[in-house]
């Protein structure tokens, strides 16, 4: 027969106190920081969610279009959420493309943005959009479509270490 004793900070001294916290804390789970992917092409857009998850990028939220992907970060804003770590964001989509969504981006607050780096998607290397990429210093490079599994291997070990407990 076990007995287990469960002591609350209350039962101990200040030292261990913060120690047993410190513990219950190292031990909750961290989650993955959160991944845009806006891509409207619905096979490419699909073979990115199976690639990122493959390598265990999992906390993915998938846009066919800029327009909700905007409303999806002013509602981060409202709320007071944390911005996705990682944008993936495809160039050419109708209604809105990448560019124009860059535009609307940069009306968030700076702090909002700033733990947030977009790559764009393109089939192509067109020298326009390569140019155009220099006017947008949150822009880090392009990604080139589909998304490879050692690409998301390089997004993963550059952007979604294991945290460690201070």
């Amino acid at each position: 027969m076990s007995m287990q004793i469960n002591n609350t900070p209350e039962d101990l001294s200040p030292v261990s106190a913060e120690i047993e916290v410190n513990k219950q804390i190292e031990n909750l789970p961290v989650s993955d920081p959160m991944t845009f992917v806006v891509e409207d092409d619905k096979a490419n857009n699909f073979l990115c969610q199976m690639t990122l998850e493959e390598v265990g990028i999992t906390n993915l939220h998938m846009f066919m279009r800029a327009e909700p992907t905007l409303d999806a970060l002013k509602n981060l804003v409202k709320t007071n959420q944390e911005f996705p770590s990682l944008i993936l964001l495809d160039i050419n989509m109708p209604a809105m493309d990448g560019w124009a969504f860059l535009e609307q981006y940069r009306a968030f607050p700076e702090a909002a943005r700033s733990k947030t780096t977009i790559y764009l998607f393109s089939s192509s290397d067109h020298p326009n959009d390569l140019a155009k990429k220099e006017m947008y210093p949150e822009v880090l490079d392009f990604l080139a479509k589909p998304l490879s599994e050692e690409v998301a291997n390089t997004l993963k070990e550059k952007y979604f270490r294991p945290r460690i407990a201070a």
